[in-house]
């Protein structure tokens, strides 16, 4: 597989870790593949035709709201899906991270761990980003959200930047500077999308005031010094922006993807954000490079 130096950084990380990872999509040959890799750099990954204890899973999840009226054969059927079984094992720390979605689809993946991991405390939604790494490794950059929220709110936007915030720290080992995106510079236009994202940086910097941040903001203004204060004199970016977060969906999923085909940008993700515990989903169409890379980043980020 190709390693970045981005890569290599988090390898070092948790190689030797004995860290546990479940990939419950055991029967795709490409997951097959990822998972020898993982355990030669280190990881456990663990196989979960291995765990037995259904009585004790039962246990777990009735514990959760969902199967408030749930009979004892809809338990046991629910529990024989892999993806499902993973997430309990999770939740019983019996493993340290879970990534899927080779197989399952996203919507079942995010279900799942909503219903099953839950929310993490900072955080209301589940949300996306992607780790956008250039070809020649010189610039990465943290978009979001790419992948699961059609249109945020005002809170929805401060909470994905949030947590796309401490993704790119975590994974750039940088500073994280927050360009909220729009048309619109500065009050340069008005329209009703333009405020929710000003609502947006204001309730941001209450909550954060510590994390950089700067919008509405067009996107040259967020990445070019010169463009940054011919736009606002007093930028506080000043062009150096290095997350991205996006009006919506539409916005957040073109740009990524034509960064990634036009501009040859590798990108990790969709990382999922706001979950208890990390879990990430994958691209139906991914490749193994593609599995090591996400579930390497679930490994980092289950040290934390």
């Amino acid at each position: 597989m190709n390693r970045s130096k981005y890569l290599n950084k988090i390898i070092e990380e948790v190689s030797q870790s004995k860290i546990k990872i479940i990939l419950p999509e055991f029967e795709d040959e490409r997951v097959k593949a990822a998972s020898e890799i993982l355990k030669s750099i280190g990881l456990n990954v663990l196989d979960i035709s291995t765990f037995f204890d259904d009585e004790l899973y039962i246990k777990n999840i009735k514990t959760k709201r969902f199967t408030k009226n749930w009979t004892d054969s809809m338990l046991i059927d629910y529990i024989k899906n892999p993806l499902i079984k993973a997430l309990i094992l999770l939740d019983m720390n019996q493993a340290d991270c879970v990534v899927a979605g080779s197989l399952f689809s996203s919507a079942e993946v995010i279900k799942s761990s909503m219903r099953i991991i839950g929310l993490n405390k900072q955080s209301k939604w589940i949300s996306s980003c992607f780790f956008m790494i250039a070809p020649d490794e010189s610039r990465v950059y943290t978009y979001a959200d790419c992948g699961v929220i059609p249109e945020p709110n005002s809170n929805q936007l401060a909470s994905i930047a949030y947590n796309a915030a401490k993704t790119h720290e975590l994974i750039a080992n940088e500073p994280p500077k927050l360009a909220f995106l729009s048309f619109s510079t500065d009050g340069s236009s008005e329209h009703y999308t333009i405020k929710k994202v000003k609502e947006a940086v204001s309730i941001f910097k209450k909550k954060y005031p510590k994390i950089l941040c700067e919008g509405e903001i067009q996107f040259d203004a967020a990445i070019s010094e010169s463009i940054a204060f011919r736009k606002n004199k007093n930028s506080v970016l000043k062009g150096e922006a290095n997350v991205f977060i996006f009006p919506d969906l539409n916005a957040g999923n073109i740009a990524y993807k034509i960064t990634q085909y036009l501009a040859g940008y590798s990108a990790w993700g969709p990382l999922l954000q706001g979950l208890n515990k990390p879990v990430h989903d994958l691209s139906r169409g991914c490749n193994v490079d593609d599995i090591v890379s996400i579930s390497l980043i679930s490994a980092l980020e289950s040290k934390i």
